[in-house]
Parts: C-alpha cells; sequence; structure tokens
C-alpha cells in the first residue's frame, strides 16, 4: 500500500549540459561581459555547476572590426530572442526602445533576462519583473545601478527587513570625477568635463551624466526596491552640476563642506517618498564627502541596521561586466536546482512629495553694492520668510562691489525660494550667483 505521503515521481528533466547565451550590444559592457567568462570560464563553471555558452551576438554596425570569429555576430536581434536553444539573454544595449520590447519577448519566449539598463528598469521595472515572476523566470538588474558594486541584492535580501529611514547615494563616476577635479585643481567645469572626456570617462555628449538623468534613473531603482513601489521618473525632482564653479568648490571647502550631486531618497509619509537629484554641500564629516573620482557610493539608515555604506568602482567595462556575470551566475544556479526564478517584484502607486515641503540648509552667493545697510535689507527679507543665517563670508571685489556668502539653518525650500525672488528685485543685490541645497550632519 502506497502511503499518501510517500514522495511522488515527476517525469525526468534532461539534464543541463550547459547554459546558452545570447547578448544583446556588444559596446563596452558587452565586451567587458564576454572578456569576463572567457577569462574566467573554470571559476565560473565551478560555481554553476555547468559551462555558459555565448552562442550569438547582436550588433548593428557589422563593418566594426572585431576579434572574434565573424559567424558568432548577427544585426538580426530577433534571431536571438526567438532562438529556443538560448536559455539566458543579457541586454546591453540601453534605452527604452528596442531594449524594452526586446526584453518583454525574450522573456514570454521563456527566457531568463540579465540587464544593465537602468533607463529601461526605472521606467517599466515593476511590470518587466512582475511578468518575469509571472513566467518562473529571472530578471536581474544589478548592474543597472551600481556597476561592480552590489547595491540591488542587499536591499533585495539582507536589508529587506529593515524601514528605510533615508537613503544618499553618489551614482555617477563622470560627475563625482569632474567635482573632484574642481574641488582638487581648482578646475573650472568645462575644463574638468573636457578632461573627463578625454580620459573617456564622459561621452562626447555629457547630457545623460552632467543633468543629472543617469543619477535620477538609479535612484528611483534603489527606491522602488527600498520602498516595494516603483517611483514614477516624473516624481523624481532632478538637477546637474553646469551652475557648479570652482568659485563655489572654494567657498564649501571653507566652510567645512563638499559638493556632491547626490541622488537623495526619504520617506515622507505613508506610501510617499521625496526623491531628489542635485548638486549639494555635504559635511566633510559624512562618509560619503571622502568619495572621489569615478567611485560611487551609497549611504542608508535602516532603522535596525543603524548607518550603512557601499561604495566602489560604479562604472566602466570591468565593474559593470562583474555586475553582469554576478547575475547571469545566480540565474544558472537557479537553472541548475531547478527553480522557479528569483525574481522579486514591486508593484506601482508609490507617490513622490513635492520638493517645496523639503526642509533642509542652503548654501547662497550673492553679488552686491559694497554699500552700508546692505547686510541689513538682506536679513531683513530673509527674515520676512521664515529663513535664519547660521553664517557668513563677505569679501570686496573691486570698488564698491562685493560678495557674500550665507550659510541658512534648515527651512522649507518654498521659504528659501521667495525670499530668493525678493533679493532678485532688490537694487543692492546685483547678481544672485549660486544658490545649493546642505545637507546636515546624521
Amino acid at each position: 500500500m502506497t502511503s499518501a505521503l510517500a514522495p511522488q515521481s515527476s517525469p525526468a528533466k534532461a539534464p543541463i549540459r550547459a547554459i546558452r547565451v545570447g547578448i544583446l550590444g556588444f559596446g563596452t559592457v558587452g565586451t567587458g561581459a564576454y572578456r569576463m567568462l572567457e577569462d574566467n570560464r573554470e571559476a565560473i563553471t565551478r560555481k554553476i555547476g555547468f559551462p555558459v555558452q555565448v552562442v550569438r551576438i547582436g550588433i548593428r554596425d557589422p563593418s566594426k572590426p572585431r576579434s572574434l570569429d565573424a559567424a558568432l555576430f548577427t544585426t538580426d536581434l530577433d534571431s536571438i530572442i526567438n532562438d529556443p536553444s538560448i536559455d539566458v539573454v543579457l541586454e546591453l544595449i540601453g534605452g527604452t526602445e528596442p531594449a524594452g520590447a526586446l526584453v518583454e519577448r525574450a522573456l514570454r519566449n521563456g527566457k531568463h533576462v540579465v540587464t544593465a539598463n537602468k533607463e529601461l528598469i526605472a521606467k517599466h521595472g515593476s511590470r518587466l519583473v512582475h511578468l518575469a515572476k509571472s513566467l518562473g523566470l529571472d530578471l536581474h538588474y544589478e548592474a543597472a545601478v551600481g556597476g561592480g558594486i552590489p547595491l540591488v541584492q542587499p536591499l533585495k535580501h539582507q536589508l529587506a527587513g529593515n524601514d528605510l529611514l533615508k537613503m544618499v547615494g553618489i551614482l555617477n563616476g563622470t560627475t563625482n570625477y569632474i567635482l573632484t577635479q574642481m574641488r582638487e585643481e581648482g578646475a573650472d567645469f568645462e575644463a574638468a568635463l573636457a578632461e573627463a572626456q578625454a580620459k573617456g570617462y564622459a561621452e562626447a555628449d555629457p547630457t545623460n551624466d552632467v543633468d543629472g538623468f543617469d543619477t535620477a534613473y538609479k535612484i528611483a531603482i534603489l527606491a522602488s526596491i527600498a520602498f516595494g513601489k516603483q517611483v514614477p521618473m516624473d516624481g523624481v525632482h532632478r538637477e546637474g552640476i553646469r551652475s557648479v564653479t570652482a568659485i563655489d568648490m572654494r567657498y564649501a571647502d571653507a566652510l567645512g563642506y563638499a559638493v556632491k550631486l547626490l541622488g537623495i531618497v526619504q520617506p515622507v509619509d505613508e506610501d510617499k517618498v521625496l526623491a531628489r537629484v542635485h548638486p549639494t554641500l555635504i559635511p566633510k564629516s559624512h562618509p560619503i564627502a571622502s568619495v572621489r573620482g569615478v567611485y560611487n557610493a551609497l549611504w542608508l539608515h535602516g532603522d535596525f541596521v543603524g548607518d550603512v555604506m557601499f561604495s566602489g568602482r560604479g562604472a566602466g567595462s570591468d565593474p559593470t561586466a562583474s555586475a553582469v556575470i554576478g547575475d547571469l551566475i545566480d540565474v544558472g544556479r537557479n537553472m541548475a536546482v531547478g527553480g522557479s526564478g528569483s525574481a522579486i517584484p514591486y508593484d506601482t502607486g508609490l507617490k513622490t512629495a513635492s520638493i517645496d515641503n523639503l526642509e533642509t540648509g542652503f548654501y547662497l552667493r550673492l553679488r552686491v553694492q559694497d554699500r552700508p545697510k546692505v547686510l541689513g535689507h538682506i536679513a531683513t527679507i530673509f527674515g520676512a520668510h521664515s529663513v535664519s543665517l547660521a553664517a557668513m563670508e563677505m569679501k570686496t571685489l573691486s570698488q564698491g562691489k562685493g560678495e557674500i556668502v550665507f550659510l541658512t539653518h534648515p527651512c522649507q525650500e518654498k521659504n528659501f525660494r521667495a525670499a530668493l525672488e525678493d533679493l532678485g528685485a532688490e537694487r543692492m543685490v546685483e547678481e544672485i550667483s549660486s544658490s545649493f541645497r546642505v545637507e546636515q550632519a546624521e
């Protein structure tokens, strides 16, 4: 008699002999991923239990010289998506189209997907991860955020039990390099950008980096994981670094601050967050202030774990390839045990708060007429808008002209902006040269 509790036999599955991989895109990240698979082939095989074979690579320009067998390449990306023998697709194209349609069709064709596409995940991550989960497939995207720095997996797993109280990130190596050169070498923005481009850290069109789009995508992805709902991109306040000058760098340094392009997220209510990207003065005592050059970092504060910081090389061929192949190994391990995929979905519907209600300190630099009562007029305007001054530096520029730098105590953004409007109408104020938000020491 057979017990109802006895193990039931199931149809035998054909043994997996290798993971067959198709790569979409063979630029910096694609070539780095392929090289890592070749250079570390034996170690990767040991970690998964069977080898990885790249069987097809999708490209746009077949005339570009390449050292690999030409038969490996194709301009027909659909042929990779539709090939039933391919198990995993590495989507390394970038952008939302055609990448989004290719990823969706790959999943519907039963293929696991690993992507480094921050824009795609920031805008469509919830829908695509839900689709992968419903099909019992993996969709991994560690490389979309921190390159070689593990950020996505810790938020999904090790830190998942915490209520996140604040997250602050330097998430773009190009802008961090530019700001480092401005601070350490005294370079102005244009010179530092040109140097970054000459060294290959910045694209010929640097808009995505220096205007804050890249950081906004990344902080939105991290916040979506941390809060379990997708952050709408139109709710992320975004400013770039073009307004930062070498003069501001010197003043900030003298006042005890570093200037960084930060992505910052914090909850303000149930199912509502304030997400923002902008140049920020941060105290030199804060651990993220010392992150320099092309390095990235994420600092966060959880209710149980306290302060945690991750730092490392956030971009480039090798660090990003490391994250892509790490995700591929994770997929392979799931395949080896016959798992149903480990994609962790998150919903939509997260609300975002207006930056008008942010309460923070501010840095302000003004050019003024060097005459009696100018400070009194300025202080009166600030006081009328409930803005309290914390520190001041003043110097004479020329006969009858002066420059004043203020730090304020924390105040509401909308009050500070209203004060600026009134200052702009004041005859003694010749120019509002710059203003930046100031993070307080934690």
